[in-house]
Order: C-alpha cells, then sequence, then structure tokens
C-alpha cells in the first residue's frame, strides 16, 4: 500500500502552461495519500501548487537543498544545504566573465536575482510567477553570506548549456552538482542538494519503508528520486533514458498524467504486485 507520492512539478505535475489541471486536483485530493512536491523550483513557486493541493506533508525545494513545511502561509525549514560560499562567488564571476550575454541568475532562500531583463527572465516569470531583482554588486557579497540555493543558466535554444555544462564541470569546483532540469534549464546546486536526499529525508522522518512510496518524474534530475522509492513512475514526455528508468510510464503531463497514474497504478498496485 503507497503511503506517501513525491511528485516533480514541471513537466509532470504542471501542465504545459504551468498550471495544475482540476482533474489532478480531484485525484489527489480523492486518493487521500500525502504527497510531497519535489522540485528544482525555488519554494515561493512552489506555493501556489502547495494551496491548491491542500498539501501538508513536508516539501523539497532546489532540486533537496531545502526542506520545508509550508504551514498557515509560514515556512518552516527542516533541512538547507547552500552552495558553499566562496564557490558561489567564484562560480558567479567566472559566469559573468566567460558568458556576459547568458540568462544568468540565483536565488537565496527567499529571493530570485537575475544578471539582466531578458526574454528568458520574462518567460520564466510568466510561467512561475515569481518576480526576481535585479544583481547588485553592492549586495552580492549579502547575498553570498545569507546564503545561495542554486545557481541557473537560461538557453530557449537548447543548444549551448551541454558546452556550458562541460565548461563548468571542467573547473573541478568542489562541494557542487550541475545538471539540466531540461534542455533550455542548468542549474547548480550543493552536491549534497539532489532529490534522491530530500525523499530520504522525509521517508526516515515519516517512519516509512521504501516499499510504500511512490514518485512521478520527467527529467534526469528525477532518476535519483526514482532509486528511493518503491514505485517509481515516469512520464510519458520523459526522455527515452528516464522512461526506461521507472518501474512504469503513464501518460503525459498534457494527457494528466499524474492522475492517470493515481488512478490506474497506485491505486490498484496490491493487484498489480
Amino acid at each position: 500500500m503507497i503511503k506517501q507520492i513525491f511528485l516533480d512539478m514541471d513537466g509532470t505535475l504542471l501542465d504545459a502552461k504551468g498550471d495544475v489541471t482540476q482533474q489532478t486536483i480531484d485525484t489527489i485530493k480523492t486518493a487521500n495519500i500525502p504527497v510531497t512536491l519535489v522540485s528544482a523550483r525555488a519554494p515561493q513557486e512552489m506555493t501556489a501548487a502547495i494551496d491548491q493541493l491542500e498539501l501538508n506533508a513536508p516539501q523539497v525545494a532546489f532540486n533537496g537543498g531545502l526542506i520545508y513545511q509550508w504551514h498557515a502561509n509560514k515556512m518552516h525549514v527542516l533541512g538547507a544545504n547552500t552552495i558553499a560560499r566562496e564557490v558561489s562567488e567564484q562560480l558567479m564571476q567566472w559566469l559573468l566573465d566567460n558568458y556576459p550575454a547568458m540568462s544568468l541568475s540565483y536565488y537565496t532562500q527567499d529571493e530570485w536575482i537575475v544578471s539582466d531583463m531578458l526574454p528568458e527572465v520574462s518567460r520564466e516569470i510568466e510561467f512561475t510567477g515569481l518576480m526576481p531583482r535585479l544583481l547588485n554588486t553592492a549586495t552580492f557579497s549579502e547575498d553570498v553570506q545569507n546564503g545561495i540555493f542554486k545557481i541557473m543558466l537560461i538557453d530557449l535554444s537548447g543548444e549551448l548549456l551541454d558546452d556550458i555544462q562541460a565548461a563548468i564541470l571542467a573547473l573541478d569546483l568542489t562541494g557542487v552538482n550541475v545538471q539540466q532540469s531540461d534542455k533550455e534549464h542548468l542549474e547548480i546546486t550543493s552536491h549534497v542538494a539532489e532529490k534522491a536526499r530530500g525523499v530520504a529525508y522525509i521517508v526516515e522522518q515519516e517512519g516509512l519503508n521504501k516499499s510504500e512510496t511512490a514518485a512521478f518524474g520527467d527529467g534526469q534530475n528525477d532518476l535519483s528520486m526514482f532509486d528511493e522509492v518503491g514505485v517509481a513512475i515516469a512520464m510519458g514526455n520523459a526522455p527515452l533514458n528516464v522512461r526506461q528508468a521507472g518501474d512504469y510510464v503513464t501518460k503525459t503531463n498534457r494527457e494528466n498524467g499524474v492522475a492517470y497514474g493515481i488512478q490506474q497504478i497506485l491505486l490498484h498496485q496490491d493487484n498489480l504486485e
């Protein structure tokens, strides 16, 4: 019996417009199984979905960098892992020097800071609803001291990030994860910020067995999460290697794939074993 569901957001829970459909909302509420969102997003970008689904379980942001409880419109931090201060400062300066035309931004616990108001940023605002502030060299050191959870590059062409990722890895920085959540987004987080760690933390805190957990995902950064659960369900829109890593493949996020997977797979799990 499944007692906890872990859901990626973009390309999984959310449809092509970045919304949670009414069918998915109704299915999750009717299933009455605790749900944790496990996302690369900042917590402020997750709030609308948490409220729509009326979630009470701990949530995971920044690919596992921040574990928190959302209650009474307040965030209660359960665990936080930021990029090492000297590394985040060094990497941001290197990126600004070497890729000045790229859409570059970073996230603290409470804010999204962008290098410039480029079209990529405008699209991100429309999709997430989060408003950024412009990078100010006078406040950058303060942001570093407070802790940077994620550095992000966006390339809408989907053609540059492989080379940039390779260049960053060649710097041989310590204590960072460098991964693409999709073909347009490259994200750098603390090396301990993995979705698997967020899932493992909640499984331990809730006293769950692995067999009592399930996860839905569509991206490369969901593969570690799949390894931590009893039932891994890949979205129909996921790349081939992600679909192959899942125990099951559901419909796409355009076809209410999460709702379908809960109804047709998880709620009938005893019949499938």
